[in-house]
């Protein structure tokens, strides 16, 4: 019942249309550690069509990506496919020359090749993909480090996650 309901909420937030902004598509490219475990990552990112809040001090917009991931180990490899919808906090306050910082934060799904990476179990090929970023935006081109978490979030055991610190940049075309 929860892997329904949060299939449902995804298929909604991406359809959702609100009021029609010029969208533009982005190209993230990530590389980072897990251990001894090297990440490398890309994504396709589709901003939402509408500002979701706008306060006095901040925004908050977001967007869909849709991401590849190759993970090295030392006795094997696997990758990945991802969706996630990711909500981007903009303070209104902190901008200059065209610099924004930002904070953006999304819970999404994610479907492994494989359920085992060197001696971590993660017990399902069907994964939560958890993520926190802080960047810098600067007209087409984002730069951020990321801490991002892959896991079954306890529907199979052993549960034995996994934590990646990414450096990563977006561009947006």
């Amino acid at each position: 019942m929860k892997k329904i309901l949060l299939f449902l909420m995804m298929v909604i937030t991406f359809f959702t249309q609100v009021n029609a902004k010029d969208t533009s598509y982005g190209i993230s490219v990530n590389a980072g550690i897990s251990n001894d475990i090297e990440i490398y990552r890309m994504g396709i990112q589709k901003p939402f069509n509408a500002t979701l809040f706008e306060f006095e001090s901040f925004t908050i917009e977001g967007f869909h990506e849709l991401g590849f991931n190759y993970w090295i180990g030392e006795r094997n490899n696997i990758h990945a496919l991802s969706y996630s919808p990711v909500f981007k906090l903009l303070p209104t306050y902190y901008q200059y020359k065209k610099y924004q910082p930002y904070i953006d934060l999304g819970i999404g799904i994610a479907l492994a090749s494989d359920t085992k990476i060197d001696n971590r179990n993660l017990s399902s090929a069907f994964l939560f993909e958890d993520r926190i970023s802080l960047g810098l935006t600067h007209d087409v081109w984002d730069f951020y480090f990321r801490y991002m978490h892959y896991s079954n979030a306890g529907l199979q055991t052993p549960n034995e996650g996994i934590d990646i610190y990414l450096l990563g940049f977006n561009y947006t075309f």
